[in-house]
């Protein structure tokens, strides 16, 4: 059984309008948002994490996932509800 592959158009039906991606690079960590619009519709997540060049260290190799300061933003817009995580008060 083959499982089809996610891709950028995919994460647009989803509403997704960024993504996050962060280096792999041992010892860096630098992350961005990428527009999705800016990227081709077929390009696959698997292909993206492979390719992705830092733009601080000039790796190649990333960590691609949902763009969480966006979808709390759009929680916070649709819901009135704050999602943003938060240390725990010390007792």
């Amino acid at each position: 059984m083959t499982v089809a592959a996610f891709t950028v158009a995919d994460w647009i039906a989803e509403g997704e309008t960024t993504i996050a991606v962060f280096c792999n690079a041992l010892g860096c960590g630098h992350g961005a948002a990428l527009k999705l619009a800016d990227l081709p519709p077929k390009l696959t997540r698997d292909r993206l994490a492979r390719q992705a060049r830092c733009a601080k260290c000039g790796s190649r190799g990333a960590q691609v996932m949902k763009d969480m300061a966006e979808h709390y933003r759009r929680m916070k817009e649709e819901s009135g509800f704050d999602p943003t995580p938060r240390p725990a008060p010390l007792l």
